[in-house]
């Protein structure tokens, strides 16, 4: 029950992070003229982190195991965007000098790994449990 709880905040307070991140540390282009691919990124970036604190949060509803799981999934499919958001679908900035290629994908990568990392880990310990 203590690590389902431990887990529910680490979890939480990533999806937080991922979420501002753009918008405070990990800032992105500003929108002038052109709008760059970071700021849309920031945006997909932003409903991934509250929907992955939204269900951080369902994680304190139940400490049923297969509720646990259920959720651990959903959580691990929008950790998946938060990695691929950046790299793959959207991308940022193509200048390497650029503050959102150089501080904000990195940001977004190591936020998307440590969820996945928490998420697996819950996933064996529930495993075993069952």
């Amino acid at each position: 029950m203590k690590k389902n709880i431990l887990f529910a905040v680490i979890i939480f307070i990533l999806g937080v992070l991922v979420a501002l991140a753009p918008y405070s540390f990990a800032k992105v282009c500003e929108v002038g003229e052109k709008v760059m691919k970071c700021h849309w990124t920031a945006r997909i970036e932003l409903f991934l982190g509250i929907a992955i604190a939204a269900l951080a949060l369902l994680k304190f509803i139940s400490s049923n195991a297969k509720f646990q799981l259920g959720v651990n999934v959903g959580i691990a499919v929008n950790a998946l965007g938060v990695i691929l958001a950046p790299t793959v679908l959207i991308g940022v900035c193509a200048m390497s000098k650029m503050h959102c290629h150089s501080v904000t994908r990195p940001v977004w990568l190591v936020f998307g790994i440590l969820l996945l990392v928490a998420v697996s880990l819950q996933t064996v310990l529930l495993w075993k449990k069952r």
